[in-house]
């Protein structure tokens, strides 16, 4: 797969999970070899981090300051489900 069909399926994937289609999301990588899928989460990851970062930005904070917010709800998140 290209770097085009990698960036393309990325954003279907991510229409997708947007409208709330979370199996249409799935049906869209199940055919995918396994290195496509990792291409594909990484670019996700990327675009996360990438809109975590505008986001504080836009609300005068910084890099740094977005990546320990979200350090933070990581976190939060692995103490809620701890034991599950």
């Amino acid at each position: 797969m290209s770097e085009y069909e990698w960036d393309r399926t990325t954003m279907a994937v991510v229409a997708s999970a947007l409208s709330g289609d979370s199996d249409g999301a799935v049906e869209l990588l199940r055919p995918l070899p396994q290195r496509d899928v990792c291409h594909i989460a990484v670019r996700l990851a990327a675009m996360a981090a990438d809109a975590l970062i505008v986001a504080a930005q836009d609300t005068g904070g910084d890099r740094e300051e977005a990546l320990a917010q979200w350090q933070q709800c990581i976190l939060q998140h692995e103490s809620e489900y701890d034991g599950d």
